[in-house]
């Protein structure tokens, strides 16, 4: 009973400071059996950097003030001279990562990656100093039945033939992640269930709060008071698909419907111009929102589209459900398998199906309104069990296994 009860010394090495994964990391530094630190190779989540970078909007996500707050954390200088998380191959180059791991020795090491230098690093680090490492990613494995024949080849070779198998364990966000793995050859006594982002509980708090507050919000954003309000969040770019919702859209035959899409990118100058040769007058374009404004756009919708030729997991597929909301997600989506059930709260979409998507959409929009608030508290229910997990118990069984007593 005594060694059940060790306490592990853990290390994360991420990328940025994630708004999505702070809560978890808080989580996961609340538990007693866990001595948390967490190390970031850039600031650029904290000081919005990547916001310009992958939206093209000169703000930041409005959080930055409660990023690195309940859990200990230290950024690593990044020697790159092409600096940025965004970067695959060349943007994280942390040297200092060797003296951290060196002088701190930790139980495990979980890393969010392998296609950058600091990565590398870290499994040649780990190797040297004889510490476990796990990965901690969203990889979908959708995804990968769409690579070239070369591509899948080399990444068999790499991934399934050298660096999986000398991977102590997989934390596992969701079934199409942990399906990636099992694709690579990973054993499953490797799979460990747990989450790559956390802490919707309070989306859940504000659901609750501007939940009468629907029709105010709309006419103080100058948005319709009586539509069915279709809402898209996200960038404005081709893996997302917002061509095609914005041609689903149009052929979707209802008098009182209304398209918005809080985001933006490169493809925002597009669409706006399809939308208007076509006549589309009503598609709203809100542009990026920070995380202090984006659950007011959640309370204004009655449903949420994410159409992505490729998506991880989909972190706005969680948030949806939060505020009740019914969803259609492509095949492509992560989250499609454990959070959207078809009939029950949303559909599933062939990815790049232009018209399956519009069919989608009519369908919920035809329902009755009982019936659209029926697969919202569906939703509601999905996220809530979602949440009820506790990630640092099958952390902390799952390291009893690996790590040597001391």
């Amino acid at each position: 009973m005594a060694e059940q009860s060790r306490q592990y010394k853990v290390v994360i090495v991420a990328p940025t400071c994630f708004y999505y994964q702070t809560p978890l990391f808080r989580a996961l530094a609340a538990d007693d059996r866990l001595d948390l630190t967490v190390y970031f190779c850039s600031d650029e989540g904290l000081s919005g950097k990547d916001v310009k970078t992958a939206y093209g909007a000169d703000k930041n996500w409005g959080v930055e003030y409660e990023l690195l707050d309940g859990y200990r954390s230290k950024f690593l200088k990044n020697y790159s001279p092409w600096g940025s998380y965004l970067k695959s191959l060349v943007g994280l180059a942390n040297f200092g990562i060797w003296r951290e791991l060196s002088r701190e020795r930790p139980d495990a090491v979980i890393v969010m990656s392998w296609m950058n230098p600091t990565w590398w690093l870290v499994f040649l680090a780990c190797a040297r100093f004889n510490i476990p490492v796990l990965f901690m990613t969203d990889a979908n494995v959708s995804a990968e039945h769409l690579k070239s024949v070369w591509k899948s080849w080399i990444k068999k070779l790499l991934l399934g033939k050298i660096l999986f198998p000398i991977t102590a364990g997989f934390l596992c966000a969701g079934t199409a992640n942990r399906s990636f793995f099992a694709y690579y050859g990973v054993p499953a006594r490797k799979l460990v269930a747990f989450a790559y982002s956390w802490g919707y509980d309070h989306l859940v708090q504000e659901s609750d709060s501007l939940k009468d507050q629907k029709m105010k919000l709309r006419s103080h954003y100058g948005l319709p008071l009586d539509s069915f309000m279709i809402l898209y969040c996200g960038r404005l770019s081709p893996e997302k698909g917002t061509v095609e919702l914005i041609k689903a859209y149009e052929m979707v035959s209802h008098p009182n419907k209304a398209l918005v899409l809080v985001g933006d990118g490169g493809l925002r100058q597009s669409i706006q111009d399809y939308a208007r040769r076509h006549g589309l007058k009503s598609v709203y374009f809100m542009g990026f929102r920070d995380r202090k404004e984006i659950g007011k756009f959640y309370t204004m919708a009655d449903l949420l589209v994410l159409p992505s030729q490729q998506e991880t997991w989909g972190i706005v597929v969680s948030e949806a459900l939060s505020f009740s909301l019914p969803v259609i997600v492509s095949d492509q989506v992560g989250a499609g398998i454990d959070l959207v059930l078809p009939n029950q709260n949303g559909h599933v979409f062939p990815a790049g199906d232009v018209s399956a998507m519009a069919d989608c959409i009519s369908d919920v929009m035809n329902l009755s309104e009982a019936e659209i608030l029926k697969m919202g508290a569906t939703s509601g229910k999905l996220i809530r069990e979602w949440l009820g997990r506790d990630l640092g118990k099958p952390l902390g069984e799952y390291l009893d296994t690996i790590c040597q007593p001391d």
